[in-house]
């Protein structure tokens, strides 16, 4: 029975999910709450629990920043709405002591 627990708890996505200083990692909803197209261009992405971690400033206390002046805007974006319509595990990278949480890169997990 305790093989069973273990291999449950192994293979639930919210073990795999959490945020850090600079990065938050999960499935779905455990790694991003939402995301909110801007009228200006940006989309932001809201932080899961756990985003009290993250040594940057959210906006509004809530959101991570996909800015469009992003050399690779179009691909990230792309990369994090495949990621959650699939359900594969995501990584989202912000810059540290950035304003507005802006994020560095994104990494799905096949």
């Amino acid at each position: 029975m305790k093989v069973i627990l273990i291999i449950v708890l192994f293979f639930t996505p919210s073990v795999w999910s959490a945020c850090y200083q600079n990065q938050c990692n999960g499935v779905g909803k455990d790694v991003l709450a939402s995301v909110y197209p801007s009228g200006a261009g940006n989309i932001y992405l809201e932080a899961p629990a756990g985003k009290e971690k993250l040594n940057c400033k959210l906006v509004e206390g809530y959101y991570m920043t996909l800015k469009k002046t992003h050399p690779v805007f179009d691909a990230m974006y792309s990369t994090i709405l495949t990621a959650l319509s699939t359900k594969k595990k995501l990584t989202v990278r912000v810059i540290e002591h950035s304003e507005g949480c802006e994020v560095m890169y994104v990494r799905m997990f096949m």
